[in-house]
């Protein structure tokens, strides 16, 4: 694998996943700017279909790219039982979650009224999930990276076209809640595509068969199972928090003797909360698209790198990562509301939307954000190596340490903040299990913790190097 050319070429395809998703976002915005309680409607239901993935994930995917690049097991093996586990547990999860729905949550909650045409695409995606995520890891396994890009390329594409089919089809109305609804089936639609994209390429390194190798789904469960949780419980870190805030926000709220009109007036208000932050959240996450984009192929690289090689280019990508988060946030939460009224007054549509109603509840979450999620690239690039030399269980251990803080402190300070004190749970959260991961990987590799965070002279010179073989490569493909 040549590392520095593909780092590049992940980071280019990653820019563009990132162009359009977020593209989608700004979308969603402008079409619920005049209603952001739908807005947080449409957020929560977008998370909650990639919360259950996480959930029924089992680490497979991480343990195929782990085992196949250690040489432990050959890629049609993992894969064809990875499938396997794919469409029966992906399967079992997607039926518990739509019973629960369906009937649990009225049962906890009266006030809790979702039909299945809700429910079902959200429960449905679960198993198309696994099987694209499955695929896709067994091109990473194999080197192939090109094709590993195009199905991240085609994942984010898929979603708009199909998005906005649907919300039309129902009636394209935003006061009649379509476009949460639209949100969901249009995920549905899209990941169906996904899923077929994914088998059909991956065909060309493995046979596309559903088997059960039972001694590597033993081995491979003991070694995803936390990696599973890791990466579960990293993603509830960063989207658990939407939910909690509108539940926490409203239910602190409530008081006996509230009609329908009030009680519907106070989750109005709540999803507006979640609507605000979720906003903040796009905007504070963009510092991550560095670390984000090379982990999967950081992860591969380490898993099939010596303990040195290892410890020698993990430091460099750390330092470099925090570098360029925190001059991507100092370019954010000064662009963010140029960009936003520009692209309200572009659409059509009032500036006065953003500025008036948006801008300060936004900016305000902002600032708080920023500092935990620079801070957090660190922890992202030094969980990367950790697992990657089956140290999982410090990645654990940090991630349950970071929801823990997370989850006590929205509990305090969401009643009184608001969204802000949403943004103040997860910084504090961020940097402390930033800390721990810092100190967890400089006990571990006998690393300092200052060559992970302050830039060198001769970081630059590996930019150079980077740069000089793509461009090689650019021209030895000149005819």
């Amino acid at each position: 694998m040549n590392f520095r050319r593909w780092v590049v070429f992940t980071f280019l395809v990653h820019a563009l996943v990132v162009a359009v998703d977020k593209g989608g976002g700004l979308i969603l915005y402008l079409l619920t700017a005049n209603q952001p309680q739908e807005h947080g409607r449409s957020g929560v239901a977008a998370s909650l279909p990639f919360i259950l993935g996480a959930v029924a994930n089992l680490g497979l995917a991480t343990s195929l790219v782990y085992f196949v690049r250690r040489g432990k097991v050959a890629a049609q093996v993992a894969f064809e039982t990875s499938l396997t586990v794919a469409l029966v547990w992906g399967g079992a999860v997607a039926g518990a979650a739509l019973l629960f729905c369906l009937y649990v949550m009225p049962w906890l909650d009266p006030e809790w009224r979702l039909d299945w045409f809700g429910v079902l695409p959200i429960c449905l995606v679960v198993p198309l999930l696994l099987v694209a995520s499955y695929a896709n890891s067994t091109q990473l396994a194999t080197e192939r990276i090109k094709d590993y890009g195009v199905v991240h390329v085609a994942t984010s594409i898929g979603f708009l076209p199909a998005f906005f089919a649907i919300f039309y089809l129902l009636g394209g109305s935003v006061t009649k809640g379509d476009v949460p609804l639209a949100v969901a089936w249009g995920r549905l639609v899209s990941t169906f595509g996904i899923a077929l994209l994914s088998l059909w390429m991956v065909r060309k390194v493995v046979t596309v068969r559903a088997r059960v190798d039972r001694g590597y789904l033993g081995e491979a469960l003991r070694y995803g199972w936390r990696a599973n949780l890791t990466s579960t419980l990293t993603y509830l870190n960063h989207r658990l928090d939407l939910v909690v805030l509108g539940f926490i926000y409203a239910t602190s709220r409530f008081v006996d003797g509230m009609d329908d009109e009030a009680v519907l007036a106070v989750k109005n208000v709540a999803m507006t909360q979640v609507a605000y932050y979720s906003m903040a959240v796009t905007w504070a996450e963009l510092v991550w698209h560095f670390p984000e984009a090379m982990r999967d192929l950081f992860f591969s690289k380490v898993a099939g790198s010596s303990h040195e090689q290892a410890r020698q280019l993990t430091p460099v990508l750390s330092r470099l990562g925090l570098l360029i988060s925190l001059l991507g946030a100092v370019a954010i939460v000064l662009l963010v509301d140029p960009i936003m009224g520009t692209i309200t007054w572009l659409a059509g549509k009032d500036p006065s939307t953003w500025y008036d109603g948006w801008s300060a509840p936004v900016s305000e979450c902002l600032w708080v954000l920023v500092p935990g999620t620079v801070g957090f690239t660190v922890s992202k690039v030094l969980q990367a190596d950790l697992a990657a030399r089956d140290r999982l269980q410090t990645c654990v251990n940090a991630q349950v340490l970071v929801l823990v803080v997370m989850l006590g402190l929205d509990l305090w300070l969401v009643p009184g903040e608001g969204a802000k004190g949403a943004a103040i749970a997860s910084t504090v959260a961020y940097l402390i299990g930033t800390l721990w991961t810092l100190v967890a990987y400089s006990a571990s590799t006998g690393t300092s913790a200052w060559r992970c965070l302050f830039v060198h002279v001769e970081d630059f010179r590996y930019i150079r190097e980077i740069a000089a073989a793509v461009l090689g490569k650019l021209r030895r493909q000149k005819p």
